[in-house]
């Protein structure tokens, strides 16, 4: 007998613009996906989130507590208290729970009531985590998410180096769709997937990288308060808090980007087609 209760799917792109979608109006950035799961859903195109640093949100959303309640003002890998978490209550009310991908939860493979966590990095384990491990069993011992060379907090963009089905945005969508083909089928589910891109670095897969490589972007806007970062620092560092980077060296960046939204709304579009297939949307 099938089930009452709603299935949930949570996803997290980090450090996603709120003006990079078509639905936004934006000019040039495609998210046909996206755009449609919010046209058959709802829009907050005024929210604004509780605290602008990705652990401390995550921890903001896992635990119902604000930012100053739950103690995490910022980034910092201090270890979690919080015990009844969203996933706990939805664990406690016989849900499969599942958190998939990039997880900036302290420690990173405490379960914090999930039944499976699969992480596309953990610094806590030799291996690395579930994705850099299978990437080494799969495209080879030597293979290494990080050989495009790109810092991951700087400005510097490039296509993605690996065969586009080796990257960890896809590695997550497939592992998802994995975990829910071997669910118990008579239990709801909630999946907390978790994307790191389009955070940096800035390396989309080629084709993603090509919508844009050449495209005329407009330039960003600038409030009063740039003025205070902008200090010439000739030759700043990857990921430098100040300087001046040449125009050819932000467009690139911006392709980088809006590549990497792209792929992002490309491979949700494709779990959406499993997802219907499985008779699960």
């Amino acid at each position: 007998m099938p089930n009452s209760q709603p299935n949930v799917l949570l996803y997290l792109a980090d450090t996603h613009r709120g003006d990079h979608l078509g639905l936004a109006g934006h000019p040039i950035v495609e998210t046909p996906n996206i755009d449609n799961m919010v046209n058959r859903g709802a829009y907050f195109p005024n929210a604004y989130t509780e605290v602008p640093s990705t652990t401390a949100a995550q921890r903001v959303m896992l635990s119902g507590k604000g930012s100053y309640d739950c103690g995490q003002l910022g980034y910092a890998e201090a270890r979690w208290g919080e015990k009844n978490t969203l996933a706990k209550v939805l664990s406690d009310n016989g849900y499969q729970c599942f958190s998939i991908g990039c997880r900036n939860f302290y420690p990173q493979r405490k379960r914090y009531g999930f039944h499976r966590v699969l992480l596309t990095g953990c610094k806590d384990e030799p291996g690395g985590g579930d994705y850099p491990e299978w990437l080494r069993l799969h495209a080879g011992p030597t293979a290494h998410q990080w050989g495009h060379g790109i810092d991951t907090n700087g400005w510097g963009a490039r296509p993605w180096h690996l065969e586009e089905r080796f990257n960890p945005v896809n590695w997550t969508v497939d592992t998802t769709i994995d975990c829910l083909e071997k669910r118990d089928p008579d239990a709801p589910f909630f999946v907390w997937l978790s994307l790191g891109p389009p955070h940096a670095p800035f390396c989309p897969p080629q084709p993603f990288w090509d919508m844009y490589a050449n495209r005329d972007i407009p330039g960003p806007i600038h409030g009063d308060w740039c003025e205070r970062h902008n200090v010439t620092v000739p030759g700043p560092a990857p990921a430098a808090w100040h300087g001046s980077i040449t125009p050819e060296q932000h467009h690139r960046m911006r392709v980088g980007y809006m590549g990497c939204v792209s792929h992002v709304d490309h491979e949700l579009g494709r779990l959406k087609q499993r997802l219907q297939r499985l008779g699960l949307l």
